[in-house]
């Protein structure tokens, strides 16, 4: 695959060094190898996956440009707490149990009818600024 575009050449660049997922980093950089005369072959053993996975990475490429190095919606675990439906009630239970993190806790817990760790709990705290 060959890519022309200096400005392109640039974006890809900028994608691998920091993209906000490895996925795009890794399909950014593949592009740049084969850019650079690397085998697909090659770039799929150097990346541990299969040339067919190479081969479509270089085909959405060519169909969507650079949005085709973005993880499409929906793909991965989803959150078990969601912040459209639990952070005011989160935000209710802190306030009421300041100094008692694991109150609040049990206390969500009964509120929203479901189970999460107390790990859980604590990182969406923490991402949160609670």
């Amino acid at each position: 695959m060959t890519v022309t575009d200096e400005k392109i050449i640039e974006q890809l660049k900028e994608i691998k060094k920091s993209g906000a997922k490895a996925q795009e980093r890794v399909r950014a950089h593949a592009i740049l190898l084969s850019n650079d005369g690397k085998k697909s072959h090659e770039i799929a053993e150097f990346f541990g996956v299969s040339q067919r996975s190479v081969f479509q990475w270089f085909k959405d490429f060519k169909t969507n440009g650079i949005t085709s190095l973005k993880c499409s919606d929906g793909r991965g675990r989803k959150r078990l707490l969601n912040p459209d439906k639990h952070l005011e009630l989160i935000k209710i239970n802190i306030k009421k149990y300041p100094h008692q993190p694991k109150k609040a806790y049990a206390q969500t817990l009964k509120d929203i009818k479901m189970t999460v760790c107390y790990e859980t709990f604590k990182r969406f705290l923490k991402r949160h600024s609670i």
